[in-house]
């Protein structure tokens, strides 16, 4: 049986971490629980994020996606 476990894009960019996907986008401490709230500075970050062209955001990601599993 083959498994797999999936989690959405982690990226850093700006000393922030945060995920990514067309579902949720939300900043998170280091050790990856996700924060509180996400003020004006996070959202400001993202749009410098946004405003990178595919390969520079390819070039910040640090983890997420899916892994396989079982056999």
């Amino acid at each position: 049986m083959t498994g797999f476990i999936c989690s959405p894009p982690l990226y850093e960019f700006e000393g922030w971490y945060f995920e990514y996907s067309p579902h949720i986008c939300w900043p998170l401490r280091k050790d990856g629980e996700p924060r509180k709230r996400a003020g004006d500075k996070f959202y400001d970050m993202l749009d410098r994020f946004f405003a990178q062209t595919q390969n520079e955001q390819d070039a910040c990601r640090v983890g997420g996606g899916c892994m396989r599993f079982g056999g």
